[in-house]
């Protein structure tokens, strides 16, 4: 994994934030939202050690609860394979939603740790679909220079979920994209479910 993914991963977790409370299920605008609870999400950081510990099993718990419903690993997964989605038949499109799911709620609870450090600040929003699809633009701090970090929203029967993060120009789809095709390039799309279970320890 490059250094831009694994910036992407330590920064990513501040979207658990979006679901660690309903109260904001009516909040005007995306932004309020991403800011309101971004700061919850590193209160309970740094009010709970188990939180700060690495290799605490309650981030696992966290992760599950906190992070796994508001991103749509769904459209995540599809982006990511573009025109390679159609060359799976359905039962591999579900194995390879799942295992995807997989690697990335596991990275994400490895970036929980970090966060004890590290604030989130809203700077603007892009509309691309009015009331539909949204970017949050915001900047995180606490590094010796502010990383810019581009959340990509769509706002669906669930509520506003995740579908894409931008980190410093690198997105977390495209970087997989390049992966993914060059996998199923190779090795055809059961090569690239394979590696994902490799990936995942399976």
């Amino acid at each position: 994994m490059g250094k831009g993914l694994r910036l992407i991963f330590r920064v990513v977790a501040f979207l658990a934030a979006l679901s660690l409370s309903s109260a904001y299920a009516d909040a005007p605008s995306p932004d309020e939202l991403v800011r309101k609870l971004a700061a919850e999400m590193t209160s309970a950081v740094r009010s709970d050690p188990d939180l700060q510990n690495p290799g605490s099993l309650k981030i696992s718990d966290f992760v599950q609860k906190n992070i796994v419903p508001r991103f749509d690993f769904d459209r995540i997964t599809q982006i990511a394979m573009g025109r390679n989605w159609a060359k799976a038949n359905p039962t591999e499109q579900k194995q390879i939603i799942a295992e995807f799911s997989k690697l990335l709620t596991r990275t994400y609870s490895n970036a929980i740790a970090s966060l004890k450090d590290l604030d989130v600040e809203v700077k603007s929003t892009r509309v691309l679909t009015p009331n539909t699809d949204v970017t949050v633009k915001t900047q995180m701090i606490g590094r010796p220079q502010p990383v810019a970090i581009d959340y990509s929203l769509i706002n669906g029967a669930g509520g506003w979920r995740v579908y894409d993060v931008t980190v410093e120009g690198i997105s977390l789809v495209a970087a997989y994209r390049d992966e993914f095709s060059g996998l199923v390039s190779q090795s055809g799309v059961a090569g690239l479910i394979d590696a994902l279970k490799t990936k995942n320890g399976g």
